[in-house]
């Protein structure tokens, strides 16, 4: 079994991160041209690679959550 490893895959400015919404979000990185999730809650923002492992795809936001409920 391979130990996790924690690394800086994504940096945002303050207004980046402002505006984060609570939850998930999506955010493409304009220097490796990567997609990354981005978890933001009330004491941390944590982020990962927006890659599927099974098949390698990228995740999407859901087609229910698009009206924003």
């Amino acid at each position: 079994m391979t130990s996790q490893v924690s690394k800086t895959v994504l940096r945002l400015e303050a207004e980046g991160v402002q505006a984060l919404q609570d939850g998930i979000n999506f955010k493409k990185n304009l220097e490796d041209g990567k997609c990354y999730i981005i978890y933001k809650d009330e004491d941390k923002i944590r982020a990962c690679v927006n890659q599927c492992k099974h098949q390698g795809g990228l995740f999407i936001k859901d087609i229910e959550d698009l009206d924003g409920r």
